[in-house]
């Protein structure tokens, strides 16, 4: 069985105000921690820009949710990370992988303990204004037993959130665009 959570954090309106901002920001390509050169085979998104003052509320509403995290996961947790703005657009991707919290990960990034993803916009199966197809977040289970894989694609204003260990990819967005925040609560006592 996969374990997450998902969470209504933010309305509508919120939405459309972050996802406003992450369209007028500068970005560059997203990269993967450790990594310098081009990692397009692996990961192909924009990561945006934001001011301070937004990624300091973002902050603020993820700190929030922590102790319920800590409650559902059973762990404790420090703090999270400087969440990341993201913009997939079409042909845009991320391969399987993990976040952290197991040694095949090495760096800062084998701190983080429950991962977490904010949802801007909703998917579609056909092209509408302000929907995004394709591009679902899939969970897989455990390596034991049947192998599982889990879409996840909640509503607009949804986090989700997993153990950092647990194997998830995003499949390539068809049509639209996919707007995400993506942070990571590391065990207490470890710095950023």
């Amino acid at each position: 069985m996969i374990d997450f959570l998902e969470v209504g954090v933010l309305d509508e309106a919120g939405c459309e105000t972050l996802r406003a901002e992450v369209r007028q920001a500068d970005g560059s390509a997203a990269g993967l921690p450790g990594h310098r050169q081009s990692v397009e085979r692996v990961r192909k998104v924009t990561r945006a820009k934001i001011p301070s003052a937004t990624c300091a509320r973002v902050m603020r509403l993820l700190m929030e949710q922590k102790p319920a995290l800590e409650h559902h996961f059973g762990v404790a947790l420090g703090d999270c990370e400087e969440p990341q703005f993201l913009r997939y657009q079409a042909g845009d991707f991320f391969v399987a992988h993990q976040d952290g919290n197991t040694p095949l990960i090495h760096g800062p990034a084998r701190f983080r303990k429950i991962s977490a993803v904010i949802f801007l916009s909703a998917q579609s199966a056909e092209p509408q204004p302000g929907t995004y197809g394709g591009g679902s977040l899939t969970l897989h289970g455990p390596y034991s037993g049947p192998p599982q894989k889990v879409p996840v694609a909640p509503p607009p204003g949804t986090l989700v959130a997993f153990r950092a260990e647990t194997t998830h990819e995003v499949a390539p967005v068809t049509h639209g665009e996919r707007f995400t925040i993506v942070s990571w609560f590391r065990e207490p006592g470890a710095s950023p």
